[in-house]
Formats: C-alpha cells, sequence, structure tokens
C-alpha cells in the first residue's frame, strides 16, 4: 500500500503554532516568506516516516547541514526542535495518513543529574583513562532533556540526551524500522554530499533512458551513468561515473556542477520513492532556470507515474511559475499553500494549480 498524507494540522512545533493545511494534494508547493515555517512543515512530514522513533527525530536535526561534531549536540538538536520562547517543550501535531488520524506529541523536561566523568566522557565521544589506580573520579553535574512521545495518547517511546552529549545511544525499543514509511527528504544542499539514489535508477531501465534525455539540458553529449567500484588510488567505496563523448573518459559525477548533480539527485529520488512521499526544500538549488521546464515536468510526471506524493518548498517566484505550468497534465493535482504570520500563529492560503496561475498571471497576486 502506497503512502498518502491528506491533512496535517501542527498545533506547536519549532517556530509554527496552530497550523492547519487540508486537502493535501498529489503535488504540493509550500511558499511564503522567510522564517514562515516552510522547512520546518517537511520535517513534521518526514517524522511521519516512523514518528515514535526517536532516530527518525535524532535525522531532522541534521537537516540544517550541520556536523554534530562541529559544536552542535544532540541536546542542542533536540532542544531547539521545540518552541524556543514556550514555558513548556512540546510538540504536537496530528497527521492524516491513508485515512486514518495520528496524534502524536512529544514532551520534554530539563533535568540535572550527577554523573561519573567518564561517563561524561563517553557521551562526547572522547576515550576517559585513568592514570592513577586510586584516583578519584570526578562526578559532574550536567543537564538531561527527558523525553517521551505519545500516539494518539498511548505512550510508545521514552528516550533522554545530556548536554554535550554527540554520540546518540540507540533505544531498540523504539528502533523498529521495519514499521517506517517511504518518505524521502531532500535537503538544499543535499547534492554537495555526494548522496544519491542511482540504484533505483539502473534497475528500470525505461525511466534510466527518460533520465539520461533529460541530463542532455545540463550535457548535451552524456552518454550514460555507471557504478564504478574499481580499488582505485585505494578508494573503498565505488563511484558514480558519467561517460560523455565531451571526455576521454567517464568522470566522477562530483566532478560535473552543481545543477548536473542537483538533477541526478531529484530525478533519483524520484524512483526511489515510489509508493511513497517526496520532500524537497527549495527545489530550485542549483537548477539553471533553462533547464527547470524539463527537469520539472520529468519529476513531476514519473511522480504521477509511481504514485509518489510531492512537497516542494520555495520562495523563488520564477521557479513556482515554471513548475505550474510545466505540465498540464499535473496541474489538475497541484495546490499551492502560502504560510504568514498573524497574530502569533502560523496561517496558510490554499489555492489549487489552475486558481494559482490565474491569481499570478491576471491579478498580479504574489503567491509567496
Amino acid at each position: 500500500m502506497g503512502v498518502y498524507i491528506s491533512e496535517l494540522d501542527i498545533e506547536t512545533y519549532r517556530g509554527i503554532k496552530k497550523l492547519k493545511m487540508e486537502n493535501l494534494a498529489p503535488i504540493n508547493i509550500i511558499t511564503g516568506d522567510n522564517n514562515s515555517g516552510k522547512t520546518s512543515v517537511l520535517e513534521l512530514l518526514q517524522s511521519v516516516k516512523n514518528p515514535t522513533s526517536f532516530r527518525v527525530w535524532r535525522n531532522l536535526i541534521r537537516n540544517n547541514g550541520m556536523n554534530l561534531s562541529r559544536g552542535l549536540t544532540y541536546y542542542d538538536g533536540f532542544y531547539d526542535l521545540f518552541d524556543v520562547n514556550g514555558d513548556t517543550k512540546k510538540i504536537e501535531y496530528a497527521v492524516s495518513l491513508n485515512g486514518e488520524k495520528h496524534v502524536i506529541e512529544m514532551q520534554a523536561t530539563v533535568l540535572h543529574e550527577e554523573i561519573l566523568e567518564s561517563q561524561f566522557n563517553k557521551l562526547q565521544g572522547l576515550s576517559y583513562v585513568r592514570y592513577e589506580d586510586d584516583y578519584a573520579e570526578n562526578i559532574m553535574n550536567v543537564s538531561k532533556l527527558q523525553m517521551q512521545i505519545k500516539d494518539n495518547g498511548q505512550i510508545a517511546s521514552n528516550s533522554a540526551v545530556y548536554e554535550g552529549q554527540i554520540r546518540y545511544v540507540r533505544n531498540e525499543s523504539n528502533e523498529d524500522s521495519s514499521r517506517e514509511k517511504n518518505i524521502i527528504y531532500i535537503s538544499p544542499t543535499r547534492h554537495a554530499e555526494g548522496t544519491l539514489y542511482l540504484n533505483a535508477v539502473l534497475e528500470t531501465p525505461d525511466l534510466y533512458e527518460q533520465m539520461l534525455a533529460i541530463l542532455k539540458d545540463y550535457d548535451e553529449d552524456i552518454m550514460s551513468i555507471n557504478y564504478d567500484n574499481s580499488e582505485e588510488n585505494g578508494r573503498r567505496h565505488g563511484v558514480y561515473k558519467i561517460l560523455s563523448k565531451s571526455h576521454k573518459k567517464a568522470l566522477p559525477l562530483n566532478v560535473y556542477g552543481d545543477g548536473m548533480k542537483k538533477a541526478v539527485l531529484l530525478m533519483s529520488a524520484v524512483i526511489a520513492a515510489e509508493d511513497g512521499v517526496l520532500l524537497i526544500d527549495e527545489f530550485e538549488t542549483a537548477i539553471h532556470t533553462s533547464a527547470m521546464e524539463n527537469t520539472f515536468r520529468w519529476i513531476l510526471e514519473t511522480c504521477r507515474k509511481l504514485n509518489v506524493q510531492v512537497f516542494v518548498t520555495s520562495h523563488s517566484k520564477e521557479a513556482i511559475d515554471k513548475l505550474l505550468k510545466c505540465s498540464e497534465q499535473c496541474l489538475e493535482e497541484m495546490a499551492v499553500y502560502t504560510l504568514y504570520k498573524k497574530e502569533n500563529k502560523t496561517a496558510v492560503r490554499r489555492m489549487n494549480g489552475r486558481k494559482a496561475i490565474e491569481a499570478q498571471d491576471n491579478m498580479g497576486l504574489e503567491l509567496r
């Protein structure tokens, strides 16, 4: 059975308060001013993958691209998921998934606990060495974020993180990945990380050929993409290489420009998300305007074929316009949600795709 989200009702998450998005479509464009909550909506949708798993919530704190070993701890990351201005630390939202409603609540309490210095160092990823047998180990007083998740009022999982913690200790009781929905999130900078879903592409010949045709907008001489797992230069892992008439030999994808890498990432993610949900934050990033129409059309029409529900964010008027107009057959399945702040709450305006085009072209209405 596929995954389809028909409604998202956010009571509180980060800076969002009382946002209700109804009648979600197969293709959803989320726009609005900076800090209106676009990325936060995608984060919550990503948690629907398995909302009672702290491992899934842990992945949300990495979306900003900051490496945990470079200053951001798990304590900081989880703490920032909650409303910084709220007296109580609580996340609450309701989601209608495949016709079934789930109310998800995460509550956290800041406690203080005394632990041994060796335990504290271990949480920080450090080795602890005792140099003398009679050495009295120090006791540390550290902050602790005690968290609990409820699903429809029933306690589903518990976890805790400590101040300074950069190693995450898995709780096997809530880490059952077999229950996870096929939901894929693509951040604005994901293409620079080299993460792809090309295995799914290489196993689907017809979509592979279509993908190569679209990639000619980025390299008109492209011939193929292959996986090279030879141990070249002591390399432990294989790389994806592009064979092009423009070069004497196949070159690693990472030597190409960001546009090519972003296009390959997005198209491979579409195929990997079959019967699931694809979340793309700032979908137009790195895609040149001359290539947008063909790339966006292929993405939307292939999502339609593969039963993939799409959520994209953007604050680019030009990109939104191209997305709305790139495929007539997908237009009736599109909806535009504009987020904005109103009286300390997050409000939303919804338009179907055709109405959005009319409002933008004929009435001069700003969709963002």
